[in-house]
């Protein structure tokens, strides 16, 4: 069996939930860990003595299911996966990339005798039909990068050495980021090459993309200034005064305003 780094505080949040009728979704951006948290569920499911025949579990970013689009498409999978009428586990990761997938996922969910576990990224997930279509029918875990202490605890799991040095392990946490696959780097360069590549693609394909955003050269002008200025109390007034008087750029405070919310 896979050695899974089990994420305590999440886990006590949902094992309450393991058989209930509510659908169990996982949400969070990129590379956080949605994907182990589904595996170290399902592992505990094992240890539990639920039989693997019960278990179904579908990862959509596999190369296998990488047809898998529509949700008659998502149907006949999930069917041909049950070989029984035996109560039954589902899991589905990064549901996202199928169309439609919030009617399909209800209707197992009213036929009953099935608990159903999917993940996706927040900006899909939240923004879409599930939060119309599936009111009240679900529960939300969302799933954050490493905290300090999970990631020291996660290090003493890979068997990673610890600073003895507290202060010294925790600037090296804030330098390298919360990201679990990054401590399986041992190299900083090539930790800081991995974050930074994570922290792009949520940029440019969760925030940007699926935002239509159209000026991206101003989003990021925005986008830097946040950065630049943390822990400064951020408004449209001085956002739009350091366009105006420093970069010179004349913008729409609206736009700023759905830049921010975005």
């Amino acid at each position: 069996m896979e050695k899974i780094y089990k994420r305590e505080n999440y886990l006590n949040k949902i094992r309450g939930f393991y058989k209930d009728d509510m659908i169990k979704v996982i949400s969070g951006i990129r590379r956080c860990g949605k994907s182990f948290f589904l595996k170290s569920i399902i592992q505990e499911l094992l240890e539990n003595g639920i039989n693997k025949k019960d278990i179904i579990y579908i990862e959509l970013d596999k190369k296998e299911y990488k047809d898998i689009k529509t949700s008659k498409q998502l149907e006949k999978l999930i069917d041909k996966k049950m070989i029984d009428d035996d109560f039954k586990y589902l899991f589905i990761d990064e549901i996202q990339n199928v169309k439609d997938f919030e009617s399909l996922i209800n209707s197992y969910r009213e036929e009953g005798n099935i608990s159903i576990f999917i993940t996706g990224s927040n900006s899909y997930l939240l923004s879409g039909e599930l939060v119309t279509k599936l009111t009240g029918r679900y529960i939300e875990i969302e799933i954050m990068t490493l905290s300090f202490y999970e990631y020291v605890d996660m290090k003493r799991f890979l068997n990673k050495s610890v600073n003895k040095n507290i202060y010294l392990e925790f600037e090296e946490y804030i330098r390298n980021g919360g990201f679990p696959k990054s401590l399986y780097y041992d190299n900083y360069e090539e930790k800081i090459t991995y974050t930074s590549s994570v922290i792009n693609q949520i940029f440019n394909k969760d925030i940007k993309v699926s935002n239509k955003i159209k000026d991206k050269a101003l989003f990021e002008r925005i986008e830097k200034f946040i950065i630049n200025n943390f822990g400064v109390v951020i408004s449209i007034k001085n956002i739009y005064n350091y366009l105006k008087n420093e970069v010179k750029i004349n913008v729409d405070r609206r736009t700023i305003k759905r830049y921010l919310d975005i």
